[in-house]
């Protein structure tokens, strides 16, 4: 009888990195290569630019509709103001 056999080690035997790789697929086939631009060209919408939209965190004017014309800074901080001093209980 052998002693691998009575003593054996319930992870397994130690494989080196070599054997691993022998053992897995390779992900740098042909087949690979093709499925992947196959769905990179399918995900990938080629009328889209980045220039078209506003950058999201810089600030942006009030929108038009907001005030109407005329309307001063000094005008806009009265009526907040008056907002303001409606809101108190």
């Amino acid at each position: 009888m052998n002693s691998d056999e009575i003593m054996s080690d319930p992870a397994g035997p130690m494989h080196s990195a070599e054997d691993q790789n022998s053992k897995a697929g390779g992900w740098n086939t042909k087949k690979f290569r093709d499925e992947y631009e196959m769905h990179r060209h399918r995900l990938h919408d080629k009328a889209f630019s980045s220039y078209d939209y506003p950058d999201p965190l810089t600030p942006r004017p009030p929108h038009p509709k907001q005030y109407p014309r005329g309307t001063s800074t000094e005008l806009e901080s009265k009526l907040l103001k008056l907002i303001a001093n409606v809101k108190k209980p």
